[in-house]
């Protein structure tokens, strides 16, 4: 059996600073979406193209990433963290340059696609050594918190640069920019060692199959239909928002980057206030209060979202507090149900949210003639189901306690 390096020893410049590399890695996905969304209408038009079509520069981009993430979880445990993460991070390099170079709407919807297959390898490999690393269920929480906090500053910062950049540049900048984000991940690489001790000893294709023995647990299974839902109400919101704020409201560019960044400080207060605060409640009854939260402000949304984008901003508030709030709790939660497969476990939870977020994003490129109603239904119905499993899984105890938590 392989040993495996202490935390001091894992990053060349310490674990604090491991922490900080994960948290820059799991920032890709958010970024690659949310830094071109004001430019968004602007690409639309400039290849002649419908609003229908530019949106599914983000809805195949989250249904890619999330398929992809089967793949790369199970192939990191066959060939270990260190391979996948820096296949990933160079080919991500490449599918931004061609973004930036697209010369139609097909082309660059193409170059999404491979961008988001990479961030796949990305997002997967630094949550699986977040499992490797930090074994604890309340140090991985803690970390998590960390992580998820670092991560969500993105959301708030990356709309309202990339509106200021649309100043200078045009929206071919923004890849350019996300191209030297993978460049820089790539020499990062350099200094981090292998986290995962013993890596399986089978052939790649068996290796996939760990997917099915992943799911034939009854705890995570459970737990993984519950919190992947949960994804649907901030991923209608990220495909619509735009949309919503300067198609039906009017708004500018630079104006929808504000309510986007006023939204995102929630994304953000919501692990810290959960660690500072709300962890002192039982966890049971934190994720009966959150499901319910999100229920109710869907239903509000529906009734009175439309009146005005104040309205609207104010209205999902509590869906974006609460659904960051309980994403430490929920990953704690599935990855403590199994002792082994960390690369399939985190690949699953990821794909399944993914998938519902995308479906969610599809919904609402539909040609909807109330977008706000779109977002408020798809809120509504998910934390209502939601809470219903909650209070299942819950109530007839299917699943396993995290250790140290």
């Amino acid at each position: 059996m392989n040993t495996q390096p202490l935390r001091s020893d894992i990053f060349l410049f310490g674990e604090k600073s491991l922490i900080v590399f994960l948290a820059f890695l799991n920032a890709f996905v958010p970024v690659s979406t949310d830094l071109y969304l004001p430019a968004l209408p602007g690409m639309a038009q400039r290849f002649g193209a419908s609003d229908s079509a530019a949106k599914l520069t983000l809805s195949l981009f989250m249904l890619a990433f999330a398929l992809s993430m089967l793949l790369w979880g199970p192939l990191s445990d066959k060939y270990g963290r260190k391979k996948i993460l820096s296949l990933g991070l160079l080919l991500y390099v490449i599918a931004s340059l061609g973004c930036a170079l697209s010369q139609s709407m097909e082309f660059l919807i193409a170059a999404r696609i491979l961008q988001a297959i990479c961030c796949g390898a990305i997002s997967s490999v630094s949550m699986a050594i977040v499992k490797d690393v930090f074994r604890e269920g309340r140090i991985m929480e803690n970390v998590l918190v960390w992580i998820q906090s670092m991560t969500i500053i993105c959301p708030l910062v990356a709309p309202v640069l990339g509106a200021f950049l649309l100043r200078y540049f045009s929206w071919r900048g923004l890849f350019i920019l996300l191209m030297a984000g993978g460049v820089i991940g790539f020499l990062g690489v350099f200094a981090l060692k292998e986290t995962l001790a013993d890596k399986l000893q089978t052939s790649p294709l068996r290796s996939l199959g760990r997917i099915g023995f992943v799911l034939r647990d009854r705890g995570f299974r459970s737990l993984l239909l519950v919190f992947s839902l949960t994804a649907m109400p901030f991923m209608s919101y990220l495909g619509a928002s735009a949309f919503i704020y300067q198609g039906m409201f009017g708004e500018s560019s630079q104006t929808y980057s504000y309510f986007f960044a006023l939204n995102a400080c929630f994304l953000l207060s919501g692990p810290l206030i959960y660690a500072r605060l709300l962890r002192r409640m039982p966890r049971s009854l934190f994720l009966y209060l959150s499901f319910a939260a999100i229920t109710c402000s869907g239903i509000l949304l529906c009734l009175y979202g439309d009146i005005a984008p104040w309205y609207f901003t104010v209205l999902f508030i509590p869906v974006t507090f609460t659904g960051s709030a309980i994403r430490p709790t929920g990953a704690v939660l599935m990855m403590s149900q199994l002792d082994s497969d960390n690369g399939t476990v985190v690949g699953l939870m990821s794909c399944t949210a993914l998938l519902c977020g995308s479906i969610a994003m599809l919904i609402c490129s539909l040609d909807w003639q109330n977008l706000v109603l779109a977002v408020g239904l798809i809120c509504a119905v998910c934390g209502a189901i939601c809470l219903l499993m909650w209070w299942r899984a819950d109530s007839q105890r299917i699943y396993r306690r995290p250790r140290g938590g």
